[in-house]
């Protein structure tokens, strides 16, 4: 984001808080009085809390969850269904705590295991049971499988293809892909992916509709939008006409003051690290 988006972004978040006549303000308030949208806001690194504190604004934050109300509901859940909750049953049962805490639903029921918080239902599957009580998280070569549907397990990074033409291998500690992408494709894979996971509140409608790479809804703004796909956002790589689209998903982004909200999903992950 260059400064002169970041100022007016600023002045009117000062605008949104005096107009509700209060010195702090929400995300969700600033949205539905705001000018400017959740990608704008973010776009470039900034953060809620730094445009609050230089607008001279207190930001509301929610209160963490204490992990007690978390493993009480996976008791509750427990007791109701006679098993462990699956991956899909987590907003159901309230279990939705960050990735950040537990990355995963498994690793939550690992710890309310360690702590005796539920009853060990593994027991039925020896071989697995025996992997949790030795804290081997996987055999040597192996991925671990489970035999309890919905439940994550830890997959192993996979080796670097032998026969393949490419260099450059980053990772981006995300299962199921593992490696940056390096053309337009694996864009398109890596924001299904973080769709599909509910990191960017967009749902993928159609593809390579009129000239544009994707349809989305956005669950933000209630709407369509039309996205183009770019591993380098550059200016030399340009080849549409603004008017054509609403934001640009890229891996890495060197026009920083490129016209239209920009989502680089490099820079998202990293965040997501922190």
């Amino acid at each position: 984001m260059n400064e002169d988006r970041r100022d007016t972004i600023v002045e009117d978040i000062k605008r949104v808080a005096l107009r509700l006549g209060s010195s702090a303000l929400s995300r969700s308030e600033y949205y539905k009085h705001g000018k400017y949208n959740h990608y704008q806001i973010y776009d470039g690194g900034n953060d809620w809390t730094t445009l609050c504190e230089l607008a001279g604004v207190i930001p509301k934050t929610r209160l963490p969850v204490a992990d007690e109300v978390y493993f009480l509901k996976l008791t509750e859940a427990v007791e109701k269904l006679g098993r462990y909750p699956k991956t899909s049953e987590r907003k159901r049962f309230g279990l939705n705590f960050s990735k950040r805490r537990y990355p995963t639903l498994r690793s939550f029921i690992e710890k309310a295991l360690e702590l005796g918080r539920i009853p060990n239902l593994f027991k039925q599957d020896k071989e697995l049971n025996r992997f949790l009580s030795l804290g081997i998280p996987e055999l040597a070569g192996a991925s671990r499988v489970s035999t309890i549907p919905g439940h994550e397990l830890i997959r192993p990074i996979p080796p670097i293809p032998m026969s393949s033409k490419r260099s450059k291998w980053e990772r981006t500690g995300l299962e199921g892909f593992p490696y940056a992408p390096q053309e337009e494709q694996g864009v398109l894979a890596l924001l299904a992916i973080l769709c599909s996971r509910g990191d960017i509140k967009w749902q993928i409608l159609d593809l390579s509709a009129n000239g544009i790479d994707a349809i989305c809804y956005d669950e933000y703004e209630k709407r369509e939008i039309r996205v183009e796909l770019k591993c380098l956002l550059s200016k030399g790589s340009w080849n549409h006409r603004l008017d054509d689209l609403d934001c640009v998903v890229c891996w890495e982004n060197r026009w920083r003051d490129f016209p239209k909200p920009v989502i680089e999903l490099s820079r998202l992950i990293r965040a997501g690290k922190k």
